[in-house]
């Protein structure tokens, strides 16, 4: 039912289940790092519970699953925030909101997805809560979210939540291969970059100059960490030039100190991924300790671009903690 699905198998299982049984939630949270397979697993699931045919399901080619593969299903909303914009206002929430009581136009199913979830402002998240709380029949949200921990509890307490693991290197390499049309040496030189994530690794293969300033800023980091305090305002000054780039480089930098953090307690990187490097130059030089520093410091960070903030100021404060957690400094 969800083939087009790779990676996931234990949870397409359930959410099959859930279709064949007549047992599916009203409300589901898929969590997990960008680009895993969470938008693609709630698009498949929409077309399995909305699909016209009478024997397969999805079948990919009856009107409605053509409508939600090409983003123009009525009863198959999409919200993102805006272009342009880093958080998912109340106004579109409230917007979505009120025409939740009005029956699907095709079908006896609506489903809501809210790509980027942990985006919603907190007043957006509140305007959320009470049609979770008291959800209509024929409405189905699906939330999706890199940092479930920014979601409100009481929204995740009525979610059924189901965690998207990294994939590791060779199945990515063959989702890129069968999705590209890039050869295999490129594929392979942004596996590592890419973190058990297809999505990152195509986005990495279309924009190869992100890898250079992914590169450039942990070798800068690295360099701060190292006592050199001006890379405090040139990495500042870098970062605040462009707020999506900014965001970018953020959700780069907390999956690298996850990483160095799980090295440190000697466990495995996720998707069987081997230490580069780098992280062996950053493993000299921090312990366990100051790196949950770091990684705090960085989720902060990731709270507060959902305001409007300088960019400048935020980035500098953040790497004078860095270094002030690295030299000790309460």
């Amino acid at each position: 039912m969800l083939e087009k699905i790779q990676g996931h198998q234990t949870i397409t299982e359930h959410l099959e289940k859930e279709i064949l049984t007549g047992g599916v939630s009203h409300a589901y949270l898929f969590s997990g790092i960008d680009g895993v397979g969470k938008k693609k697993t709630a698009l498949e699931f929409a077309k399995a519970l909305l699909c016209m045919s009478a024997e397969k399901k999805p079948c990919g080619h009856c009107s409605v699953c053509s409508q939600i593969e090409h983003g123009n299903h009525p009863d198959v909303q999409v919200i993102t925030s805006k272009q342009g914009e880093t958080t998912i206002k109340i106004i579109q929430v409230r917007e979505m909101i009120s025409g939740l009581s009005i029956k699907p136009y095709t079908g006896n199913q609506r489903v809501v997805i809210i790509d980027g979830a942990d985006h919603m402002t907190p007043e957006a998240q509140n305007s959320l809560l009470k049609s979770l709380e008291e959800p209509l029949s024929y409405n189905l949200f699906i939330l999706l979210t890199s940092h479930p921990q920014s979601i409100l509890t009481t929204i995740r307490s009525r979610c059924q939540s189901y965690y998207f693991h990294p994939l590791d290197n060779d199945l990515v390499a063959e989702i890129l291969k069968e999705e590209t049309e890039y050869d295999r040496e490129s594929i392979q030189g942004v596996l590592h970059q890419a973190g058990g994530s297809p999505g990152m690794g195509i986005y990495l293969l279309e924009n190869s100059e992100i890898q250079n300033e992914r590169k450039h800023c942990l070798r800068d980091l690295y360099s701060l960490l190292k006592g050199d305090e001006l890379k405090v305002f040139s990495l500042a000054d870098t970062l605040s030039k462009d707020k999506a780039t900014s965001e970018e480089i953020l959700v780069f930098l907390i999956q690298w100190f996850y990483e160095v953090g799980l090295l440190l307690q000697s466990l495995e990187l996720p998707g069987a991924v081997q230490p580069d490097k780098a992280h062996i130059a950053y493993l000299k030089i921090l312990n366990y300790e100051k790196n949950q520093v770091i990684l705090k410091t960085l989720f902060d960070m990731m709270m507060t671009l959902q305001y409007n903030v300088s960019l400048r100021l935020q980035w500098e404060k953040v790497f004078i903690k860095i270094m002030e957690t690295q030299k000790g400094y309460n």
